[in-house]
């Protein structure tokens, strides 16, 4: 219940409080490092980005760690061109966190043993959820499709190819005879622009979308009741029905990983600040979240 949550929410609080006064009588963390670069990729523009995250990942982060431990947080948009992109700047030591989907942490994982820090919990509509969904979609007026199998032959629009909408519905559609590679001339990438890609359903310039159902229903809900959902399925999340259409199954949220060069005190300190975020800040209603969890909770 509410009570409960309320309950967890000022536990973590208290942690967090007094992990930080035993920093402060802690040993040094034995870095010279005084910036920690927080590098975020979301499907917009680079100020959308930073409405949403700069406060929490530079203001929120510099205020309850950074004015305890003598350090600062910036927070840096990537994916913008080739040169920003994310593993190119972790390759380069450019990075020293990365908040972004959790395949595209996964594979950061395992190319550059990077660890994981928290999970995010999103607050879509009104509901906390932990997990992102992916829908395929086509206008309801358009009378020809109905099913994966009607994609034949039409347009398609797809999201970037590392993103979770790409990688969920590449299986759904190579098992209705649609390959996202081979059938290359029905497809059309839209990179960072989630939002354009509806904008060209809606207009007819494309017969389907593939995007992040939890973008849609958080960002375009007026435009659902004119959308058609292909292939919904029934999914759970955290034992509990999950509240959304999704047309494959569903992905975690947007996770934070850090270099493992981090020293402990400061990636435990930035774990332990996210999971006491509140809520109604400022900071969590800008980037539509409720609080982090710790990996694999």
């Amino acid at each position: 219940g509410d009570s409960a949550q309320t309950g967890w929410h000022n536990k973590m609080r208290v942690a967090w409080a007094i992990a930080m006064a035993q920093l402060l009588f802690s040993v040094s963390s034995g870095s010279d490092i005084t910036e920690y670069r927080v590098g975020i990729w979301y499907p917009t523009s680079k100020d959308g980005v930073m409405s949403m995250y700069g406060p929490l990942f530079e203001s929120y982060l510099n205020q309850k760690v950074g004015s305890v431990m003598g350090i600062n947080f910036k927070a840096v948009v990537v994916d913008l061109d080739e040169a920003s992109l994310a593993e190119t700047l972790i390759d380069a030591q450019k990075l020293d966190f990365f908040f972004s989907m959790a395949g595209r942490i996964a594979c950061v994982e395992r190319a550059f043993d990077w660890i994981v820090v928290a999970t995010a919990r999103n607050r879509v509509l009104g509901r906390e959820i932990g997990a992102q969904s992916t829908v395929i979609y086509t206008l309801k007026t358009n009378t020809e499709i109905h099913t994966v199998e009607d994609f034949k032959n039409k347009r398609i629009g797809v999201a970037l190819v590392h993103s979770p909408s790409f990688f969920m519905s590449k299986e759904v559609l190579e098992n209705h005879g649609v390959d996202l590679y081979q059938d290359s001339q029905q497809i059309v990438f839209y990179g960072n622009s989630y939002a354009d890609q509806l904008f060209d359903v809606v207009k007819e310039k494309l017969d389907v979308g593939i995007t992040s159902g939890t973008f849609l229903m958080e960002k375009y809900p007026d435009q659902i009741p004119y959308l058609r959902f292909i292939n919904v399925i029934n999914t759970t999340w955290e034992s509990e029905p999950y509240p959304f259409p999704s047309s494959t199954p569903l992905t975690p949220a947007y996770t934070l990983a850090c270099s493992p060069q981090i020293p402990y005190l400061v990636k435990r300190a930035v774990e332990r600040a996210l999971m006491a975020l509140d809520a109604n800040s400022p900071e969590a209603q800008a980037a539509g979240m409720s609080n982090f969890t710790t990996a694999g909770r």
